[in-house]
């Protein structure tokens, strides 16, 4: 059974980014470059970069499954929805519910801190987190394609899913 706690040390960070690292070379191997992921990696998911999110006030959750580092959130609180800026899983965790588990986990903060809706970023070629995003209640309303920098961008759908 996968359990959701939140982060508030931000040394924990650096596990989370060892993790992050781990995480994005399993899921986006097929989707990006090598060299775009560790692009993306050093850029957004390091321990220096997740670090400036949790001192700008990002609330980090750790998500552990028989007391072993599973996965992790950051949401960052909007002026009109909560952003979920950061679902990710190791694979060994995928298709057991626990993304279900964590979106459920999300929506509830969501309506606790007064929101009317969630809304995340997900690579449009990511077909299986976007099945699990639909499956949970997020639909599609946009898509964005970001320039990061160094000749990579990111192509994203806009999903949002409405707090009940």
């Amino acid at each position: 059974m996968a359990k959701i706690e939140r982060i508030t040390n931000v040394e924990a960070i650096k596990d989370i980014a060892a993790l992050a690292d781990k995480i994005w070379h399993e899921c986006y191997a097929d989707i990006l470059s090598e060299r775009q992921i560790d692009y993306m990696v050093t850029n957004f998911q390091s321990e220096n970069a997740m670090k400036a999110l949790f001192d700008a006030g990002a609330e980090f959750y750790k998500i552990t499954e028989d007391k072993s580092l599973a996965g992790y959130i950051v949401l960052e609180k909007e002026k009109d929805s909560l952003f979920l800026s950061k679902l990710y899983l190791l694979s060994s965790s995928r298709g057991k519910g626990t993304g279900s588990f964590a979106l459920k986990f999300v929506k509830c903060r969501a309506k606790e801190l007064g929101y009317k809706s969630v809304y995340l970023h997900v690579n449009k070629y990511n077909e299986r987190a976007i099945r699990a995003y639909i499956a949970n209640g997020f639909a599609k309303e946009c898509d964005l394609d970001t320039d990061i920098g160094s000749g990579f961008k990111m192509e994203d759908h806009i999903m949002r899913a409405k707090v009940e």
